[in-house]
This record gives structure tokens, C-alpha cells and sequence, in this order.
């Protein structure tokens, strides 16, 4: 099993993984606001926000999507990950966001997708 993570910074971005996650049988996803360090920063310390624009930094988001899916194999993280990469373009853009993956040894409460029904001739 494997926790994919994504930390998206556009809700369009959001939007087009969850659909494409229900597309390949992803069975489920968590979602939560979260804020990243400069998104803090600029916050608290408002100048930080307008040097970055100065200096020709893009502007500070305000928040960002955090994606979190336990996923059962490494075919189906593999096009999940390709869902993501397909929604946000080139996530080497500063801006767009990061994913990453890590191992899960052990998970609870999760539901198991139906079997599909055997083909009967």
C-alpha cells in the first residue's frame, strides 16, 4: 500500500484529480486546506509578500489543497500519478505544487472496491 500526497495550489487542479482519481478506481481521497511556509510568512509579515513581487517572484497564494490517498497496488498508484501530473501540467512550474509518495505499512477502515462480477458466457 502507498499514501500518494498532493499539495495543490489551484482548485481547478483539485477538482480534475478527484474526477480522474473516480475514473480509475481510486477509492478514495481526503482533501484539507493547508498553507505552506510562504503562504504563512506573507501572512504575518505582509513585506515578505510585496518583496517576493518585486523582485519578480510569483505572488504568494493565499492557501492550497492538500490531496491524501492510500492506494492498494503500484499499478493503480502509477496512473494515479499520472492523473495528477495530467491535471496540473508542469509541476516543476514554481506554484503549481508537489506530490509525493511514501509506503504505508498498515491501514484501517478502508473500504475494499467492489470485485467486479466474473464474465459469464
Amino acid at each position: 500500500m502507498f499514501l500518494l500526497v498532493a499539495v495543490l495550489n489551484s482548485d481547478a487542479h483539485v477538482r480534475k484529480v478527484l474526477e480522474g482519481f473516480t475514473a480509475i478506481d481510486v477509492g478514495g481521497a481526503t482533501v484539507i486546506d493547508s498553507r505552506g511556509m510562504g503562504q504563512m510568512l506573507a501572512a504575518d509579515i505582509p513585506i515578505v509578500a510585496g518583496i517576493a513581487r518585486l523582485l519578480g517572484g510569483s505572488p504568494v497564494q493565499e492557501s492550497s489543497r492538500t490531496i491524501f490517498s492510500v492506494i492498494n497496488n503500484s499499478e493503480t498508484l502509477d496512473r494515479a500519478k499520472k492523473v495528477v501530473l495530467d491535471a496540473v501540467g508542469d509541476m516543476t512550474q514554481k506554484g503549481v505544487g508537489i506530490m509525493f509518495v511514501v509506503p504505508v505499512a498498515e491501514a484501517y477502515g478502508l473500504i475494499e472496491p467492489e470485485p467486479l462480477p466474473p464474465n459469464i458466457p
